[in-house]
C-alpha cells in the first residue's frame, strides 16, 4: 500500500468514525424528542382532566341556587388558578 492510499484509508476511518458518533447523536436526540413527547402527553392529558373538572365546578355555580353559588365559586376559583398555575409551568419550561 502506498502512502497516499494509507493517508486515504486513514481519512475515510475518521469520517467513517464521525458519521457513526453523528448516528449516534442523531439516535440520542430522536430518543430525548421522543421522552419529550412522552412528557408533553402526559401533561396535556392532566390538564385536560383539570379543564373538565373546572367546567363541572364553573356548572356546579351556574346551575346553583342564588344563595350558594358563593360557596362553589371557591371551589372553581381554586381549579382555575391551579389550571392556570399549571399551564404558565409547562410553557415556561
Amino acid at each position: 500500500m502506498s502512502k497516499k492510499d494509507a493517508y486515504v484509508a486513514k481519512g475515510q476511518a475518521t469520517i467513517d468514525e464521525q458519521i457513526a458518533k453523528l448516528d449516534m447523536l442523531k439516535a440520542k436526540v430522536k430518543s430525548q424528542v421522543a421522552d419529550q413527547r412522552i412528557d408533553a402527553h402526559e401533561h396535556i392529558e392532566k390538564l385536560e382532566k383539570k379543564l373538565a373538572t373546572a367546567k363541572l365546578r364553573l356548572a356546579e355555580v351556574a346551575n346553583s341556587a342564588e344563595d350558594k353559588w358563593e360557596d362553589l365559586s371557591a371551589r372553581f376559583d381554586e381549579l382555575s388558578d391551579d389550571l392556570s398555575a399549571t399551564v404558565k409551568k409547562f410553557f415556561s419550561k
